[in-house]
Formats: structure tokens, C-alpha cells, sequence
């Protein structure tokens, strides 16, 4: 329960003040600003700046000026401002103790705005702090520690250092709260290093300021704690930041006793209640009070402390001229049941059995009162609970109105965009259908005209090439032997036009070629060429386990690849042997060109063969490369685009 206690004071300590403060000149000149608007708008962003600097005015003005703000701002209509009015009523909530109505009036601020938006991103993070703090003052810490991460990582993505050192500050104390002194430092060094000298980041580092005080003091540094909480105490009376400067004198207080000046911790006390008696809230006051006597205890100050128990019980009437204008009434039965218990603990200690039994006599009496006295605020609370569930109730109403209204013109937007999302697929499909029928046509044109081309390729130059070697064989060789030759050439070259065109009509009259079909083709090829080469035989292995099928275009690319390596491989390799393998598997293929030849020399790399071979395979593809075999000579390998799991000999 104590660890929950410490974890949130030290929230209190850096997010914000959550009790009413005085009057102060910073305070006054935001309540001039008020009293000087003349329009609507002026008054709202008046009322806002109050309610924006809820530190340094009062709970009951700050009250007045969030529902002021936001009955102005449902008259503007203005989306930004509506939002920090709520924000403002948030924060009012927050103050009270309404921790539920905090994270009711929040939620949808923080729907309605995100953080990609630059107009919307500082409302955004208030709004999530507000949640954090909301979650902090229910000691729902992990979930308040949660938010604040959250609020880091976003706003470390825009750069955002003014909210990123008012958060880190926050998850350093927390550490504190833990008795982290080293973790936490390490999160306020962070803090301190985004701060500046503007006057936005005073509030900011005077609160680093005096949690590295607290850190070092609980590293028992009690030297390191002194000089910054100065430091804090320097920074928060300039910015008249009087509930955190009352909070850095109690902690000054602790480093005076843990140094051992007891009278230096004494004043910071005391100078500690001026400011509440300044402030005028009872509830800190109090509190303040029971450190101060309990410091006394401590310090084994008895007398000192019973005295000033005794001057706090004082009773009276404000306004009647007995009462000394110096006094502090304690007139509420809670107030002066504390101060009771600490008297009677005070007598215990010294001993002084008669006062200390009189004193249980009267706290007995005085928890009668509190007791029926409870029960009548009981019922107050329950009516005030009432009223502001009505009001809540009334805005949920106009909420759920305006919610109607926009699924109405959303159903009716969703429609027309339906029908318009409809009209667009039918266009697509139509658009769709004719690109598809005008593609038809267009294969069909093409293959039409590739027979026709492959029609006049046999009828016209096929007949020609066959009638120049008919005629060739009715010349009667001449004695000369350079006539012999040129008539042989002419005939070797006209077998070779007459091969190369039956190649190419074998490629293109039809539809498509199996890979069986093109294998069936090389073998053709190397009969014809195999009696110029008898002394190196070449095989052709055929591992197919599924048939592929090639376009046309393809097969004869394929095709001429081949015969490109194997009429390299014949010619200039040396090679004893010559191995054609043709594999396939599922839709993949492959086809090796290997030779046991000398290898293949670099610059042959840059024929125009070899070229042609790339240029092929690249049009087509394919991958093409060329490789030393295991032993000697090289391999050619041709494959489809994706590699196949096949083992090469």
C-alpha cells in the first residue's frame, strides 16, 4: 500500500498539479485576459488559456471556465476548439477525482483526432496525457505507464521535444516511485538533454530538476540532491508554479534531515504550509501539517510537535472578531480527527498516559460525528453524481443524434458508391472483353500469316534451293580443278539453304513443339553433319519425364542454340566425344552441350555465334552459361528461367 501511495505522489509530482493553487500574478494576468475579450471567440480562447494553465488558478475557477469554454465552444462550432473545451472539462474532472468522466469525455477527442495530422497532433497528445494521469490517480499504473510509452514512441516519430520531456520526465519518476534511482536518472538525463531555455520547458526542467534530487538523495548523494533541487526550487518560484514548488520545499525538507540540519528542514516545512495557507486547500494543507508534526516526531521534537497539534485543533468563527485573523480553523470533523490521532501518538511517545487517554476519549467522539456526518455527504455525493450522469446522459443524446445523422448521409454516400463501383466493374469487364477479342484476332491474323509465310518458304525458295542442285548435278565437271570446286561449294551451300528453310518450315506450320519434337530435330541435324566429323561421335540422351510444349518462336530458338553449340563444340573443341542431354521435369526443362574437349578460351566469349546464342536465349527467357567440365571441355547449358533440381553428369 505504501509503494501505491509513493508511485502516486510521484506522478503528482511530474505530470501536473491536480489541487487548486492560488492567486498569482501569472495567474491574474491569465484572468485579465478574460475579463478584456469582447467576441465569443476572444472569450473562449481566454477561458481556454485558463483552463490550459489549470496550475496556477483554483479548482472552483478552473470548474467555471471548462463549462464556460465549452458552452462558447458548441456555439463557435469550431471542430479545434470543441475539442480543447473538452479537453478543459477533462481536466476539471481530473481535479475533482472523476476518473471515470476523465476517460468518458477523452475517448473521443482522441477518435476524432490523430496524430498523422499536424493541426490535430497537439490535441491528440493531451488528450492521451490526460488518459495516463487518469489511470495514475486510480493506481492503474501499468496502464498509465503504457499510454505515456505510447506517447513517446509517437512523438519521437514528429520530433515533438516538448512532449517528449514532459512524458520521459514522467516515466523517471515512476522509477523513483520503484526506488530505481539508476534507471531513473537515466530516463531524466534523457528528459533534461530535449529541454531548452524557452519559457515552454521551465515547468519541464525545474520538474527534472527535482526528481534528480530525490534520485541522488536515494543514492544517499546528499550533495548532488542539494544542488538541483535548488535548482528546482530556483526555476518553479520564477514561473510561480507554486504546487510544485511546494512539493520541491518537502523534498528539500528530507535532504536538510537526511544531511542532518534539522532547522533548515523545519523552514522548508513551514515555508512548505505558507504557501498552502496561500493556496487556501484545506485537503493539502492537512497533509502538509501531518508531514510537518510527524517531522517533529521523527526529530524527536515531542513538545514541539503536541504544541502545534494543540494550535491546529483550534474551532472558531472565521468572521467574529475573537478569532485572531493569524489562525487556522479546523472546524471539519476529518480535519481535526488527523490532527487528534497525531496528539495522541504524541502523548504515547512521551509517555503522558492522562492526556493520552483523554485524547482516545475525544477521537472516539469525534469519529461519531465523522460518522454521521458521512453519511449526509454520502448522499451529497450521490445527488452530485446524479447531476453530472444527466448531464453526460444529455450529451451522449446529441452525440447519438449527430451519429444519426451521419450514418444517414454515409448509407446514402455508401449507395452511390455501390452503384458507382458497379458501373466501373461493367466498364472494366466490357473494356476488358473487347481487348480480349481484339487480342483473338490478332493471334489468329498472326497465324495465319506464319503459315503462309512457311507455305511460301517450301513453295518458292524451297523449290528454287532443290532446282539449283538438280541443275548442279546436269553440269559435267570441267578438268580444271578450281571449276570442280566451285561447283562442289555451290552444291554444298545449296543442301545447306535447302536444310536451313526445311528447319524453319518444320518450326513454324506448327501450333506448338513438344520438347520430344525438338530432340527428334537435333538428332536429324547431326546425321547431316555427322559424316564431316566421323572421328567424334555425338550422343543425344533424352531424360524427359514430362513433355514440355514450346511456342514456335521458341522451339527455333531453341533449335538454333543447339545446332550454334554443337557446330562450336565439332569445329573447335578437339573434343573425342560429344554429349546432347535433353531433361524436364514438371514445367521445367534443360538442355546441356557438353564436349570432353580443351576447354573453351575466354575471348571466344565475344563471337558472334556466342552472342547470338545470349541474344536468343535472352529474348526467349532463358538462361544461358557456359562452364568447364568436370574432367575437361565445356558445357553449354540452356534451361527455363527458374533452375530445376536435376543432376548433371
Amino acid at each position: 500500500m505504501k509503494k501505491i501511495t509513493a508511485l502516486k505522489c510521484f506522478f503528482l509530482v511530474c505530470c501536473v498539479a491536480h489541487t487548486g493553487l492560488c492567486q498569482t500574478n501569472r495567474a491574474d494576468s491569465l484572468l485579465k485576459k478574460m475579463y478584456t475579450a469582447h467576441t465569443d471567440r476572444e472569450k473562449l480562447e481566454a477561458a481556454l488559456a485558463v483552463c490550459e494553465d489549470y496550475r496556477v488558478v483554483s479548482r472552483d475557477t478552473l470548474d467555471y471556465y471548462a463549462f464556460y469554454a465549452r458552452s462558447l465552444a458548441e456555439k463557435i462550432n469550431n471542430k479545434k476548439l470543441k475539442d480543447l473545451a473538452e479537453l478543459a472539462v477533462a481536466a476539471d474532472y481530473l481535479r475533482w477525482g472523476w476518473m471515470d468522466s476523465v476517460q468518458v469525455t477523452v475517448t473521443p477527442v482522441l477518435e476524432q483526432n490523430s496524430k498523422e495530422n499536424t493541426n490535430e497532433r497537439p490535441v491528440y497528445f493531451k488528450a492521451l496525457r490526460l488518459k495516463a494521469m487518469s489511470y495514475a490517480m486510480q493506481s492503474r499504473f501499468q496502464e498509465g505507464l503504457a499510454v505515456l510509452y505510447k506517447i513517446i514512441n509517437e512523438a519521437e516519430a514528429y520530433k515533438d521535444t516538448l512532449t517528449l520531456s514532459e512524458n520521459i520526465n514522467t516515466i523517471g519518476s515512476v522509477e523513483l516511485g520503484l526506488n530505481k534511482p539508476r534507471e531513473a536518472l537515466t530516463w531524466l538525463s534523457r528528459a533534461h538533454s530535449l529541454t531548452t531555455d524557452a519559457p515552454a520547458y521551465k515547468d519541464i526542467k525545474a520538474a527534472v530538476f527535482v526528481n534528480m534530487a530525490e534520485a541522488y538523495l536515494q543514492m544517499k548523494k546528499n550533495d548532488s540532491a542539494n544542488i538541483y533541487i535548488n535548482k528546482g526550487i530556483s526555476l518553479f518560484t520564477e514561473t510561480e508554479n507554486l504546487f510544485n514548488l511546494a512539493i520541491a520545499l518537502q523534498k528539500q525538507s528530507a535532504i536538510f534531515i537526511a544531511s542532518g540540519h534539522i532547522d533548515k528542514a523545519e523552514n522548508s516545512l513551514k515555508e512548505l504550509i505558507a504557501l498552502r495557507k496561500k493556496g487556501g486547500d484545506s485537503a493539502v494543507f492537512v497533509g502538509d501539517n501531518v508531514n510537518l508534526v510527524n517531522f517533529y516526531i521523527q526529530t524527536k521534537q515531542v513538545d514541539k510537535a503536541i504544541d502545534y497539534c494543540k494550535a491546529l485543533l483550534v474551532i472558531g468563527d472565521l468572521h467574529s472578531s475573537s478569532t485572531g485573523s493569524s489562525l487556522n480553523l479546523a472546524n471539519h470533523i476529518n480535519i481535526r480527527l488527523d490532527y487528534y490521532e497525531l496528539l495522541a501518538k504524541c502523548y504515547k511517545i512521551k509517555g503522558d498516559n492522562k492526556q493520552y487517554m483523554q485524547t482516545l476519549e475525544q477521537i472516539i467522539a469525534a469519529k461519531d460525528s465523522f460518522y454521521q456526518y458521512n453519511s449526509a455527504q454520502a448522499i451529497a455525493e450521490l445527488q452530485t453524481k446524479y447531476e453530472v450522469q444527466r448531464k453526460e446522459n444529455t450529451i451522449i443524446q446529441q452525440q447519438l443524434s449527430i451519429i444519426r445523422k451521419n450514418n444517414r448521409f454515409y448509407t446514402l454516400l455508401g449507395v452511390a458508391l455501390f452503384i458507382l463501383l458497379t458501373l466501373a466493374v461493367w466498364f472494366y469487364g466490357y473494356r476488358k472483353k473487347e481487348k480480349f477479342i481484339a487480342a483473338q484476332s490478332v493471334a489468329r491474323a498472326e497465324e495465319n500469316e506464319r503459315k503462309r509465310i512457311a507455305t511460301d518458304l517450301h513453295d518458292n525458295l524451297g523449290a528454287f534451293a532443290a532446282s539449283i542442285i538438280s541443275n548442279l548435278d546436269l553440269i559435267k565437271p570441267v578438268a580444271e580443278s578450281r571449276s570442280q570446286t566451285a561447283i562442289q561449294e555451290l552444291r554444298n551451300n545449296s543442301q545447306a539453304m535447302v536444310a536451313q528453310i526445311n528447319d524453319t518450315i518444320w518450326a513454324l506450320k506448327k501450333d506448338a513443339l513438344p520438347l520430344t519434337s525438338i530432340s527428334d530435330r537435333i538428332k536429324s541435324f547431326i546425321q547431316r553433319i555427322q559424316a564431316s566429323y566421323p572421328d567424334t561421335p555425338v550422343n543425344v540422351v533424352e531424360r524427359i519425364e514430362q513433355d514440355i510444349t514450346l511456342s514456335p518462336a521458341h522451339a527455333f530458338h531453341l533449335f538454333r542454340i543447339a545446332q550454334e553449340a554443337l557446330n562450336n563444340a565439332l569445329r573447335h573443341s578437339g573434343a573425342l566425344e560429344i554429349m546432347v542431354i535433353i531433361q524436364s521435369s514438371k514445367d521445367h526443362w534443360q538442355m546441356i552441350i557438353a564436349d570432353d574437349g580443351t576447354g573453351m578460351p575466354s575471348q571466344e566469349a565475344k563471337g558472334n555465334g556466342l552472342q547470338n546464342m545470349k541474344e536468343r536465349a535472352r529474348e526467349a527467357g532463358w538462361l544461358i552459361r557456359w562452364k568447364a567440365g568436370e574432367a575437361s571441355g565445356t558445357q553449354v547449358i540452356i534451361s527455363s528461367a527458374q533452375e530445376m533440381g536435376l543432376s548433371f553428369f
